[in-house]
Parts: structure tokens; C-alpha cells; sequence
């Protein structure tokens, strides 16, 4: 053949995967479970008139059903294996043999094309079996398939149907259950990455280690994707260096920087990708993090891929790797009705990167798990970028008094707790009159009496920061929390002051009547009146109330008194509550004074239900000496002439 000077002859090139696609069950790379079965099949002639492959693309479907229609006419078959050299085996290689019938169901998906198929299966053939191969079969129409059922169940005897198909679940079961149904699975990584290492030994290509894996993690289990990608980077001399890798941006995730994420995002687009193409790819990588992350199986990963990708686990970890593909999973739903679907992307890119910024529960579970990792190994909390120091005013108070102005962190607790609660109310005016006023007063000249309570070094540091007193000549308590944490802790050098078996219970009793009971607030002074000290033990004092009900009422309240306690003495001292029936007998010299009763001509004078409050809270000592009530309506007339007075009963 002559050429004209200058011109090239055209030579045509084969791709690899159809250069190198196995003719033989021996060629097959992986799937060893079903070249096992059909291998025996042939060799002892138990083959089935139908079978049903299925599994993902590029796995061996449509070339197991070639080598096998090849073994059931080859002249010379050996141990179930075709020869390859038999003028069937020939034919069949080129693609011209009478024995072989390969059908798109596709393309040829009517009725009419399957009753045409039907009517050529009976017709003979050269070879010992007709072989029909039916790529595809899930995208046949119902009609289509309900025609072939018939054919599919009883064929003539030298037909044999092989029908394959990615999407098993959308066959009838009807076609399911007349055929023998093989499922491929994926090829593992190290088999397709020694397949890889023999093909370019064959075609003479020259690739570094890198690609090698780059080519087998692109071809993700499918041998012909992966030959593929072969032949891309064989064309290329090596890998695309701003292309298919996500290195940057998986490395930009772990290390949780922004900047570097979306600028590795814009360098990746920036080839022409589109923006779910590359979250697509991101979130596959991610899956191999998390199933190594796991424990779960990585087999379509290489050996040296495995390693990366678990070195990149460990410093990512299972809760990061968790929600960053929650994530991306749903930034991908949200790009299909995103005007510009980069905007998802990079939102939840941002998100990963600064879980500051998201308040969903995952971020919050991830950055509790990294609380708990800095825990366990000793070290501080990072603190987050941009967030300010504390003012050395507000650290200077934080150490310094607690009986500020500033709201207590517990908003269950007050933040001051003053010697009447309606006066800490603002607006609230003190009632001149009726029985809660006349307490008041009498509570309010018995403090004035009292001696004042002995105050400790600490507490005095602290008296220029205190609230001003009140008309009464008193200061208001501080709120239970601040108690607590003003208590001094025990001497731990034994040079503190005497511990708990230093004390009798005269001393605790003489200190209690001395001021501790009086520096009380209102309310915890009301309660614990009625008590008295019955024994000291090794570190508890027992207190003793009049019945259980006063006793549980005491004990809401007995973390206060602890605290004061506390205070006066230099070390914590608990209390223990007891039911002593002496404890409510009035002393000698005077006790508290009786409760008055009130009558149906106080109702116009009557205090407040808060009010209420604080009266049972004053003279309350004993539920069985309360009074009768003399105003209780019997019915629910009397009750209805109590509240309209003046009015009259008419029917």
C-alpha cells in the first residue's frame, strides 16, 4: 500500500477494555463464585435453559455470557473451558457466529421485537446451542416481558437465554423464577490493581505508582472503568494534576480551614466540572473514610489508598467523618433546586470547617466528642478565633464578693433574696395592715433586738460591695447558689479551727441563738425557728422540727443554712433533720407568737396570696395547733353571698 509523502497510514487503536476483555472463564478477574458454577455446568452438561445476570456496570456480565455460549458450541472444549481456536470459538470472537444472538432490551424493548426473537428461537442453528443474549433486560416493557415468559419456560432444546441487567429489582419475578439468577459484585482493589500492573506490562505503558492507584480508585471496582481510566492517564503520561484528585479539599476538612476548602472548591470548577459532579466525587471519598473509620469493608480500595485514607480517619475522626457526610448529603439535595448549586456546596463546606457557625445536633454532638477527647487526654479547650478574653474587671469580681448586682447564673435562683420577697418586687407596696403586717413588725423589732452575728475577715473584705440595707435596718441575704460557694473550705493542715467533735451541742445551740439564726434570710429563719439542736455528731449536726411536714419544708431550704453555718464556724457543717415532737413546746420566756385567726370582715384587708406566703412562713410551727377556721363557706351559695356581699337570695 502506498502512501503520498508526508501523510500518516491510519492505524486503528483498540481501547483496552476491548483489547483485553477475557475469552476464556480462566481471564475472568474476580467473580470466581459464578465462573465456578458455570464451568462445572459445561463440563458435566447440566447447564440451565435461562439465566439471569445481574450486578453493577463493568463487572463481567455480557463477557461471562460470551465464554459461555463459546464453551457450549466449542469443538474442543477441555474441563468446561473453551478452546479458542475452533472456527465456533473464532466466530464468536468476531462477532459473526449464527450461534450468538445479542439483543439490547434498550433499544428493542416492544413486543414486537420479543415475538420476533420468539419466532427465530425455534429455527436450528450450526453450532450444538442457540444463544440468546438479552443486555439490559429491566428496561423491557411489561408487554414485552409477559410475551417472552411463555418462551422463557419452555424453549426449544438447543436455546439457551442469558439475559443481564444492572437493576435486578425492576425484572418481573416471574422472569426471575424461570431463570438461574447470578449477581457480580464489585472487584476487589488488589485484584484490579494487579489486573492493571499485567495490561501495562502487555501494552507497554508507563505509569508511576501514583496513577496505578488513581487509576484503580477511579475505576471503583469496575474492570472496565478502570481500564478506562488506564487509558486516559496512558494518553496523559500520568494523572491530571488539577483534575480528579480531592486531596486538597479533604485535607482543607480535616484540618477545618476555610479558606483552603473554598479555594480547593474554585480550583476544581474551574476545569469545567460541574458543582454536584465534584460533591458527588467528595462524598464517595468520604464514604471510604468512614467505612475504614468503622470497620467496615474497603476491599475495592488498593493497599496503599487503604493506608491514606486511614491515616486521614484517624485525624478526621467518626463523628467529623459522620456529619460531614449528613452534610454533603443534604447540600446535594438542596443543589437540585438551588439557583446556583455552588452555593450549597459551599455552605456546607463552611459549616464543616467552622462548627461554631452550626447549631444543628450533629455539630453539637461533634464538638462534645472533641470536648471529651481534650478531657481524657489532659489538655485545654482551643479558644475559638475571634472570641474576646474576659475584662480583668469581671475576673476581678468573679474571685472577689459575689453579692454584686449581676444577675445569678442560675435562673431559677434570685438574684438577691431580701428580708421580705413583695418588697424586692418592683412596685410592690408593703401592706400597713391584717395579720402578715402585723408579723412583719414583730419580726422585724426582734432582729433589731437581737445581737449581731459575729462577721468573719472574708465577709468584712467584702462590706463595701454589699447591697445597701433596707428601711428595716437590714441588709438582704445572698441567693443559695452564692452561698454554697462563699462556704470556706475544711483545713486540710489541721491548724483551722476545731472540726465537729471540738463541739457540743450547747456551743452549736448557743452560736445558733447568738446570730446564726438571726443573719438567716426571712423566709429560712421562719422555718427554722421552731427547731433546736438535739445531738453533734463526727461531722453532722442533728436538728430536730416538730413534725415531718415542718421538716420537709425545712429541707428545701437546708443548703442556706448549711452555708451560714459554714461561715460562722470556718468549715462545713452539715445538718441532718430529725422529727423531735419536743422541738415545737414553746421555750421558756416566750416563743412565737400564735397565728391570728381571720374572720369573714378581714376579706377586704386580706393580703396577697404571696403574702400569705410569708405569713404561714413566719408563725407556722405546728399544722395540729392552726385555729378552726371560722369563715369557711359550707356550700356553694355561702361561698357565692361571700364574694357578692350585700346580695340576697331570691329563688
Amino acid at each position: 500500500m502506498s502512501h503520498l509523502p508526508g501523510t500518516i497510514a491510519a492505524v486503528a487503536y483498540q481501547s483496552l477494555y476491548r483489547r483485553y476483555r477475557p475469552r476464556r472463564f480462566d481471564e475472568m478477574v474476580g467473580q470466581q463464585h459464578v465462573v465456578t458454577a458455570l464451568r462445572n455446568a459445561v463440563r458435566e452438561g447440566r447447564t440451565g435453559h435461562a439465566y439471569l445476570f445481574s450486578g453493577p456496570r463493568g463487572t463481567g456480565k455480557t463477557s461471562t455470557a460470551r465464554i459461555l455460549a463459546k464453551a457450549l458450541n466449542c469443538t474442543n472444549a477441555l474441563d468446561g473451558e473453551p478452546c479458542g481456536t475452533c472456527e465456533s470459538c473464532v466466530a464468536i470472537d468476531g462477532a459473526s457466529s449464527y450461534d450468538l444472538h445479542e439483543l439490547d432490551a434498550a433499544s428493542n424493548n416492544g413486543v414486537e421485537a420479543m415475538r420476533d426473537l420468539i419466532a427465530k428461537a425455534a429455527l436450528g442453528s450450526p453450532g450444538r446451542t442457540k444463544v440468546y443474549i438479552l443486555d439490559e433486560v429491566h428496561m423491557l416493557s411489561t408487554a414485552a416481558s409477559n410475551a417472552l415468559l411463555k418462551t422463557l419456560e419452555e424453549p426449544p432444546p438447543h436455546v439457551t437465554f442469558v439475559l443481564a441487567t444492572t437493576d435486578p429489582q425492576k425484572v418481573l419475578p416471574t422472569i426471575r423464577s424461570r431463570a438461574q439468577h447470578f449477581e457480580f459484585s464489585l472487584i476487589p482493589g488488589s485484584e484490579l490493581e494487579a489486573h492493571v500492573r499485567r495490561v501495562m506490562a502487555d501494552a507497554d505503558i508507563k505509569l508511576d505508582d501514583e496513577a496505578v492507584t488513581y487509576v484503580v480508585r477511579k475505576g471503583a471496582g469496575s474492570a472496565r472503568d478502570t481500564l478506562s481510566a488506564l487509558d486516559q492517564a496512558a494518553a496523559l503520561g500520568g494523572i491530571q494534576p488539577d483534575g480528579e484528585s480531592l486531596d486538597d479539599l479533604i485535607e482543607a476538612l480535616v484540618s477545618r480551614d476555610t479558606g483552603q476548602a473554598l479555594r480547593a472548591v474554585a480550583s476544581v470548577l474551574q476545569t469545567g466540572r460541574e458543582p454536584r459532579q465534584v460533591a458527588e466525587q467528595l462524598l464517595a471519598r468520604l464514604r471510604d473514610v468512614f467505612l475504614l473509620t468503622v470497620g467496615g469493608p474497603v476491599d475495592h480500595l488498593p493497599d496503599d489508598e487503604r493506608a491514606r485514607v486511614a491515616d486521614v480517619g484517624q485525624r478526621f475522626g467518626p463523628a467529623a467523618v459522620t456529619r460531614a457526610l449528613e452534610a454533603l448529603g443534604e447540600a446535594l439535595v438542596e443543589m437540585r433546586q438551588s439557583p446556583d448549586p455552588r452555593v450549597p456546596f459551599e455552605v456546607a463546606l463552611v459549616r464543616l470547617t467552622t462548627p461554631q457557625l452550626d447549631t444543628s445536633l450533629a455539630a453539637l454532638v461533634q464538638r462534645v466528642a472533641e470536648l471529651e477527647a481534650l478531657v481524657a487526654s489532659g489538655g485545654a479547650a482551643k479558644q475559638p478565633a475571634g472570641a474576646a478574653a474576659p475584662e480583668p474587671a469581671a475576673t476581678a469580681r468573679a474571685g472577689g464578693n459575689q453579692h454584686s448586682a449581676a444577675p445569678s447564673p442560675d435562673p431559677f435562683v434570685p438574684a438577691a433574696v431580701g428580708p421580705d420577697r413583695t418588697a424586692a418586687r418592683p412596685g410592690a407596696a408593703e401592706p400597713s395592715r391584717g395579720p402578715a403586717a402585723e408579723a412583719r413588725r414583730r419580726l422585724q423589732s426582734r432582729t433589731a433586738a437581737a445581737p449581731t452575728p459575729p462577721v468573719s475577715a472574708g465577709a468584712a473584705a467584702s462590706a463595701p460591695d454589699s447591697p445597701p440595707p433596707d428601711e428595716a435596718g437590714q441588709r438582704p441575704g445572698p441567693p443559695l447558689s452564692e452561698l454554697a460557694a462563699s462556704t470556706p473550705p475544711a483545713a486540710s493542715d489541721g491548724a483551722g479551727a476545731p472540726g465537729m467533735a471540738g463541739l457540743t451541742v450547747e456551743e452549736i445551740s448557743g452560736a445558733w441563738q447568738g446570730g446564726v439564726l438571726d443573719s438567716l434570710t426571712m423566709k429560712a429563719k421562719a422555718r427554722y425557728r421552731g427547731g433546736r439542736f438535739v445531738s453533734a455528731e463526727a461531722d453532722t449536726a442533728v436538728f430536730g422540727l416538730p413534725n415531718s411536714i415542718h421538716r420537709d419544708r425545712c429541707e428545701e431550704i437546708r443548703p442556706e443554712v448549711e452555708a451560714v453555718l459554714g461561715r460562722h464556724f470556718g468549715r462545713p457543717i452539715s445538718l441532718r433533720l430529725v422529727v423531735d415532737e419536743a422541738a415545737g413546746a414553746p421555750a421558756a420566756g416566750g416563743g412565737p407568737p400564735p397565728f391570728p385567726s381571720r374572720t369573714a370582715t378581714d376579706l377586704s384587708s386580706a393580703p396577697s396570696p404571696r403574702e400569705e406566703d410569708d405569713e404561714h412562713d413566719l408563725d407556722i410551727h405546728d399544722v395540729h395547733s392552726l385555729p378552726d377556721a371560722t369563715d369557711v363557706a359550707s356550700s356553694v351559695l355561702d361561698r357565692l353571698l361571700q364574694a357578692f356581699p350585700g346580695s340576697q337570695v331570691v329563688e
